[in-house]
Formats: C-alpha cells, structure tokens, sequence
C-alpha cells in the first residue's frame, strides 16, 4: 500500500515489483529501472537520511545515480537507478585467479575515490572528529558488560589505558565507507560498483579496514542466505595484502595494530549480544 503511494507520488508506473531477499536495514523493492529503498523504524529512518545525503553530495562514477527521495504518511523513502550486476559474493568462488585480483584493483580505486570525498554534508552524530575517545568510551561500555558476566577485565584495561592514546593520537582522516564487504559491490561485464551508504561515517581513515579486513578473515561472516556456504578462505586470503599493496597510503606503522582495536570492539559487541562465552573469552586471548 505504501510503495503504491510512493509510485503514485513519483509518477512512476510499474511493470513489475520485486522485493529484495538481501540487505539488513531497510525494506528494499525493485521496480522495472528502479530501486526503492523505504523504512518506518525510527533508527533505521536516520540511516536511510545519512544514505540519501550521501547520494545528493558524494560525485563518484561507480555508485547508482539518485532520483528522488522524501515521506509518506510515518515511512521516509530513497529511489535510485537498478544497476545490472551480481554482487559478488554470488559468483567469487567461480573466477579465475587473474579476474580475481583484477577485481581487487578495482576495489582499491573505487574506496581511494571515496575517500577523496567532502564528508561535510554529514550530521554530527557520524563525524568521529575525536576518534581516541570515541573508541574508548566504547571499550569501555564492552568492559562494563563483561564484568557483567563475571569475566576478568583487568588485562584488557591496562592495555586500553597504555595503549590507545599512542595508537590513536595521530590519525588520518576522511569520509569512509564503512561497509565495504562482497556483498556490497555489484560487478557487470569488468564494471565494479558500490552500494548500500548507510553506515558512512568521517573517522580515520584506515577504520575503512574494520569490515574489509573482517571479511578476509571471516569470509562468509557478510554473505546472504544464499552465498555464504560458497566461501572459502582460499578465495580471500589473498585479497587484503593486496590491498595493502596498492593502497600503501592508507597504512602506516600502527594501522595493523587498529585494525585490531577496530576488528575486537565490533566482534566483541556481537559475542556479548548472543550471549556467547566460548566466544567471547577466544576474542579476549586472541586481542592480549
């Protein structure tokens, strides 16, 4: 009812509409040439404005083009262009090694694009301009909750106390992307595109790492339902010290050493919320 509304609205006729089986925060329609993105949840309608402002501001060549946008009745709503391509998650197991790394090249130029881009259109919320205490105070809320559940903190709070201002005292930042995993990349006929902007944030600029690293790590850790028994380690392993390589830029002496900060405090906060000791204490003798 709602979606007819916003083609009522927009002066769209549709031939054919089709839900999207994939993505996570919003409600997602293909609808012949277009995309429509729409959500009445009030955390996810916050995202899906940082998303809308991200296509009304950021000038890159390989992202959807954007059309409209706006509200009806309690749902905020985005339109973008359909693109062609298979996300790559569907079909990275079945490429030759050579269109593989061809394919990373391809990556490394996309995100250096981005992070050219202005991240003054963005709302205060997502500027991290204090990187150093925004990560912190979010150690420092996974401590609170492990002490919680009767879990000895003492270790990784001299660590936090000892280690974070020198990791994190000099930082290059920028606009990053935030998502950037296979199943974020749509590839057509050796065209790379991106999409899906709403976890954009301006932090330092190697935060970029966090998911991309995780994703060679944990290959399957970001594919759908229907991909994720078709990774394997041996399809990614090479991906991120090629990335390094041709992105050297983005690496200094003690990136490898945040990515490490970045990579626990994200899985850490999935291992509290599940609930998963196991999990939690591999995570903690894995980061000592």
């Amino acid at each position: 009812e709602i979606l007819t509304k916003i083609l009522n609205k927009e002066k769209i006729k549709a031939e054919k509409i089709t839900k999207s089986t994939s993505g996570f925060t919003n409600q997602v329609f293909f609808v012949d040439e277009f995309v429509i993105k729409l959500t009445n949840d009030s955390k996810t309608k916050q995202q899906l404005e940082k998303e809308i402002s991200v296509y009304k501001n950021i000038k890159l060549d390989n992202i959807p083009k954007y059309i409209s946008s706006g509200e009806i009745e309690d749902y905020k709503y985005l339109i973008i262009s359909k693109l062609n391509g298979k996300p790559l998650y569907s079909f990275w197991h079945t490429l030759d090694r050579a269109t593989q790394k061809d394919i990373v090249s391809k990556v490394v130029c996309i995100i250096k694009e981005f992070h050219k881009q202005s991240a003054d259109f963005l709302d205060k919320e997502y500027m991290y301009e204090d990187f150093l205490s925004w990560i912190t105070n979010e150690l420092v809320s996974k401590l609170v909750k492990l002490r919680e559940l009767g879990i000895d903190t003492s270790k990784l709070e001299k660590l936090i106390v000892k280690d974070l201002p020198k990791l994190f005292k000099d930082n290059n930042y920028g606009l990053v992307y935030n998502d950037a995993h296979w199943d974020n990349f749509l590839y057509d006929n050796g065209e790379l595109y991106l999409i899906d902007f709403d976890r954009v944030v301006y932090a330092p600029l190697d935060y970029e790492l966090l998911i991309f690293k995780t994703m060679c790590d944990i290959p399957d850790k970001f594919a759908s339902d229907d991909d994720w028994q078709k990774c394997k380690i041996e399809d990614y392993d090479f991906i991120y010290p090629q990335f390094k390589a041709e992105y050297p830029e983005l690496f200094d002496k003690n990136t490898e050493k945040r990515v490490k900060v970045y990579q626990f405090n994200y899985l850490m906060g999935q291992a509290i919320k599940c609930k998963d000791e196991k999990w939690i204490k591999d995570l903690i003798e894995k980061y000592l």
